[in-house]
This record gives C-alpha cells, sequence and structure tokens, in this order.
C-alpha cells in the first residue's frame, strides 16, 4: 500500500483490529494503537504526505523505545491473521537498505535490519 497515493483505511482497519486513535485525514495523519497481553502498548503513526512513521512502545505508561522513520514509501501487509507487516526506508543510498517489521499478535514484536546490498 503506497502511504501517498492509496493509502487504504479500511486495511489499517483490519490489520489493528481498531479504529485510529487520531485520525487527521487533511493533513495525511493516522495513529494507531493496540495493547498485547503482556500489557505492551504499541502507538504506531503515519504522516502519508510526509511518508514518514513514528513507532512507540509503552510498558505500563512507561515509554521504552522511540523511532521515526523518514522516506518510507509504502506498507506491505505480510499476514492480517497476525498483524504482521513491514516497511523499508528509502534511503538515496540505494546500497544500504532499512526494513522494519511489525507483529501486532499474539504478542507485539519488531524486528528492524539496515543490510548493504552486494556488489
Amino acid at each position: 500500500m503506497k502511504l501517498r497515493q492509496k493509502f487504504d483505511e479500511l486495511a489499517m482497519l483490519e490489520l489493528f483490529y481498531a479504529e485510529p486513535v487520531i485520525a487527521i485525514p487533511a493533513d495525511g495523519y493516522w495513529c494507531y494503537e493496540v495493547t498485547d497481553a503482556s500489557g505492551i502498548k504499541l502507538r504506531f503513526g503515519m504522516d502519508t504526505i510526509q511518508e514518514s512513521v513514528q513507532i512507540n512502545l509503552k510498558l505500563s505508561d512507561v515509554s521504552i523505545l522511540n523511532f521515526t522513520f523518514e522516506m518510507v514509501e509504502d506498507i506491505e501487509i505480510i499476514d492480517p491473521e497476525k498483524g504482521k507487516f513491514a516497511f523499508e526506508v528509502a534511503a538515496k543510498n540505494q546500497e544500504v537498505k532499512t526494513r522494519v517489521q511489525v507483529e501486532l499478535r499474539p504478542h507485539i514484536r519488531i524486528e528492524g535490519t539496515t543490510l548493504r546490498s552486494s556488489y
């Protein structure tokens, strides 16, 4: 799903099993929040105009992780049942790729890699 041209509200609803906690369509901003059985809360925000993503993880209302990524052109939905999706940061240096994968169910899990492509 392209953030700027083809943002799909229904696909995000099906992915997060929830309405956005903040939605400002005119500004291109959407923010979703989920809490897993362990009490970990994920807040996932997207700015579809600026093509950026914000991830905040909290445990008992204490922030334990904050990430902001720019140059995110699209989100790939991998497994809607598990709430599994990924995005890549489109760096100007095409030799280096950053990929972040998020899983919402049964437990919140985030994996990220920044790898250099082979010559």
